[in-house]
């Protein structure tokens, strides 16, 4: 349109092109890439039928273009891409904006609360325990553990009536089967740290009580754990502890059984599986059994990661507090290794 000072040979050609919208965009386009020759050429207004003709030429451009959507999301460290960065700075447009993104990080969130709902069930019936047991002053009970001692070996079985305080904390053991009679004494920062030990028969029995450190390989010698880690309350601290990293890891599986039978108790039974082998995780199962009238865990079941995928993975702990008595104000003589009862000393 700058020539037509110059070239009026070409307005005669426009008017019978002037209803002809898709050559006059061509000729329009071409005519702008030819350089100027005339510096202080002035543009004629346009014509009312050459105006009708480049707005319903552009509409049908615009609307014959195809939009398209990115297929990955952009990183948010990432420069945007230069179609992007055009976009930005004359305004909104649909190639520019990133659905993708978005999108991810919603499936993203469905993944990771997949079995959150069931995981907070078993956390809250785990810190309902744990929170019961923090305002128990002590308790007896029969005492029941199974331990895979080394990989690959059998279980053991030891069956003990359990006296424990929680404050100081203090564990009076007193074995049922096997090693009838064999007695365990322990208190919080007494006898340096160790436990008193009297064998009932057998050549350790001639040497009387003796203290052995809970730690050491002699006391480890039959037990996955010492003596300082026994009771349902550090039991729970542990299980909570695990479960609640499980709430990072979607894969995590949960089932909750509010009414289970054990012993003839009524009882919720939680169980976690870890499908996924992490460093995070010692077990690959986990079941527990909490009474609904105590909110007690009276059983707990451990499981190993199966040798190969599709075998059953192995039972490596169990133990179970069994007859359960709330005892509101357990006594020094309980937990003194002078007590005439015991003949420790």
């Amino acid at each position: 349109m700058m020539l037509l000072n110059h070239k009026s040979w070409l307005r005669p050609i426009l008017n019978k092109l002037a209803h002809k919208p898709a050559a006059v965009c061509l000729l329009v386009g071409l005519l702008a890439a030819v350089p100027r020759f005339s510096a202080g050429a002035v543009e004629p207004p346009a014509t009312p039928a050459q105006t009708a003709a480049t707005s319903q030429s552009a509409q049908s451009s615009q609307d014959a273009v195809p939009v398209v959507e990115p297929s990955a999301p952009v990183a948010d460290n990432q420069p945007a891409a230069p179609h992007e960065q055009i976009a930005r700075k004359d305004g909104p447009s649909r190639a520019a904006t990133p659905v993708s993104k978005a999108t991810t990080a919603t499936k993203t969130k469905a993944a990771s609360t997949k079995t959150a709902p069931d995981l907070e069930q078993a956390l809250q019936t785990a810190r309902a325990g744990r929170d019961k047991l923090r305002k128990t002053p002590g308790y007896t009970c029969t005492f029941r553990k199974q331990e895979q001692l080394k990989k690959g070996a059998a279980l053991t079985s030891q069956t003990m009536a359990l006296k424990l305080r929680r404050e100081p904390f203090s564990v009076y053991l007193k074995f049922v089967e096997p090693n009838a009679g064999r007695q365990v004494l322990y208190v919080d920062g007494r006898n340096d740290g160790k436990f008193y030990f009297k064998e009932p028969s057998g050549l350790l029995s001639y040497m009387g009580t003796l203290s052995v450190h809970p730690t050491s390989s002699d006391a480890l010698k039959e037990n996955r754990y010492p003596v300082t880690m026994i009771g349902m309350e550090k039991m729970l601290e542990r299980l909570i502890l695990d479960w609640e990293a499980s709430l990072k890891h979607a894969e995590t599986q949960v089932q909750v059984q509010p009414h289970t039978k054990l012993s003839g108790l009524d009882c919720t039974l939680c169980e976690i599986v870890h499908p996924q082998q992490r460093d995070a995780f010692k077990f690959h199962k986990t079941r527990v059994y909490f009474d609904n009238k105590t909110n007690f865990p009276i059983r707990v079941e451990q499981f190993a990661y199966p040798a190969k995928a599709g075998k059953t993975p192995p039972l490596v702990e169990q133990y179970e507090y069994l007859d359960v008595k709330v005892v509101e104000k357990p006594t020094d003589l309980d937990f003194d290794v002078k007590n005439p009862a015991y003949g420790l000393k």
